[in-house]
């Protein structure tokens, strides 16, 4: 009988007023410092919770993914979902709680992710909204948009559209869907992707909506692909519109 638990947890936030997911120094607000806190007050024991995504200031989940050991082997896992909820804030849920194998790890064991960006298209702003949506006053068009994201499917070299912080070597995904809707007022881009370089999601929203608003071509596409060169890409979208919908992980054998 092995003498700890690897507790797998499905988590949606607001993250309107954190800086992130990730926890960080100096007693800043983030969403894995809330969730530890939580944890290790009902567990009994200190807890490091490792996410999926490390999703940035402002950004939203409504699939966020993590899991922590622990040595309390007498809790139910009911017991510690409602009792990890009676101590997050409202803008943090538990969705799940499960027990996973001791080599699950929300990040490295991860196959895929998806994205969801939403776009409120019109010149009145929504207020209602603020903090949850990017708000573009100006028209655009989803079907150059469409055209410009079907590009991005398959394997490729994202470096040109990675913020220039990112530091890791390997710059190679794969997307396996980009797809751009419509609804009344809002365009939503959904990417799902084998992973995402560092403000990737955001910079191929920014670069969509330079095709939308008739800037560029959907050839544009070709030519950041092409280069790896960011100068190349579109803005940066802001984080409002931004949220980690699901995480996949291979099935269990």
């Amino acid at each position: 009988m092995t003498d700890r638990r690897n507790i797998k947890l499905v988590i949606a936030y607001n993250g309107a007023a954190y800086h992130g997911w990730q926890r960080q120094a100096g007693g800043v607000d983030t969403v894995q410092q809330r969730v530890e806190d939580a944890a290790t007050r009902v567990i009994g024991h200190p807890v490091t919770v490792s996410g999926a995504g490390r999703t940035d200031a402002g950004v939203h989940a409504a699939g966020q993914v993590a899991n922590f050991h622990t040595t309390n082997l007498s809790i139910p896992l009911r017991g510690l979902r409602r009792a990890m909820k009676s101590r997050l804030p409202r803008d943090i849920a538990i969705l799940s709680a499960e027990h996973v194998a001791e080599e699950f790890h929300a990040s490295r064991s991860a196959v895929a992710k998806t994205y969801r960006y939403r776009i409120y298209v019109a010149p009145g702003r929504p207020v209602e909204l603020c903090g949850q949506v990017w708000h573009y006053w100006k028209s655009l068009d989803a079907e150059r948009m469409r055209a410009g994201a079907v590009r991005l499917l398959g394997k490729h070299d994202f470096l040109g559209l990675a913020t220039s912080a990112e530091i890791r070597r390997n710059t190679v995904r794969t997307i396996y869907r980009c797809e751009v809707s419509q609804g009344d007022s809002e365009i939503i881009v959904a990417v799902t992707g084998s992973g995402f370089l560092y403000n990737m999601v955001r910079n191929i929203v920014g670069t969509l909506v330079e095709i939308g608003r008739g800037r560029w071509g959907p050839d544009r596409i070709d030519r950041i692909l092409a280069s790896c060169d960011r100068r190349d890409a579109g803005p940066t979208a802001p984080p409002d519109g931004l949220y980690l919908m699901s995480v996949e992980y291979p099935p269990i054998q």
